[in-house]
């Protein structure tokens, strides 16, 4: 194999990293996305759909998250989006709580409905269209208007192109449950940098000590001269 390429496990032929090919550059890659504003390429991103990118939802959803919708359809590594108890609303607009970018998706194209029985604490899932161009199937099966059972496992698929998997998280059968003796690390603040001067300009020699010390780059010259300091 050449020293010049790096191969990822199932991401295809790998990378070439050689002078003509600049990783970094936003205007040069060996893969053809059409143009040049596509952002910064990834090695082992090749199987991105051209033009995509991921973003977090938008809805402001707290409830508890039971589950996860997978998928491939648009990227090869993979994307998953958190299912909450209640509704989860499923379409291309940013207001949805499954956010899908694709063509063949409705603005609002469903609802999945998760609850959690108080008695068994079995959690059960529904899905509905809610009056999408392009339809639902569950498992190969198209869906009516009707609100439809869902399991887990299931392969949901939205429009014509989104494919979903989905995986609904039985927390206490799988023996998971909140840590008493969780100890969470909290990161300190940073301190916000607050300048003496309004106008100083570190880089001009006008501004440089009329005696002898260092000059700081908030304009500060209580500094020493040769007292370097650590944080």
């Amino acid at each position: 194999m050449s020293q010049e390429k790096t191969a990822v496990p199932g991401m295809g032929d790998g990378y070439y990293s050689n002078s003509n090919n600049r990783l970094y550059s936003r205007s040069s890659t060996h893969v053809n996305y059409g143009d040049n504003n596509r952002g910064t390429i990834v090695p082992g991103m090749e199987q991105m759909a051209p033009g995509t990118r991921v973003k977090e939802p938008n809805d402001g959803n707290t409830a508890p998250v039971v589950g996860f919708l997978y998928s491939i359809s648009r990227q090869g590594i993979g994307e998953y989006w958190p299912i909450h108890l209640g509704t989860n609303r499923i379409g291309r607009s940013e207001n949805c709580s499954i956010c899908l970018k694709e063509n063949t998706v409705s603005d609002i194209h469903a609802e999945l409905y998760v609850k959690q029985m108080k008695t068994t604490r079995k959690i059960l899932a529904s899905i509905k269209d809610v009056g999408s161009k392009n339809g639902i199937f569950v498992n190969d099966e198209e869906l009516d208007y009707g609100t439809h059972e869902c399991f887990n496992n299931d392969l949901i698929t939205i429009g014509l192109n989104y494919k979903l998997l989905l995986i609904l998280i039985d927390a206490e059968g799988l023996g998971l449950s909140v840590s008493e003796n969780f100890m969470a690390v909290e990161e300190e603040p940073e301190l916000p940098f607050q300048p003496q001067r309004n106008n100083f300009n570190p880089y001009d020699h006008n501004s440089r000590p009329v005696n002898n010390g260092t000059i700081a780059m908030d304009g500060s010259q209580d500094t020493e001269s040769g007292g370097t300091r650590f944080m």
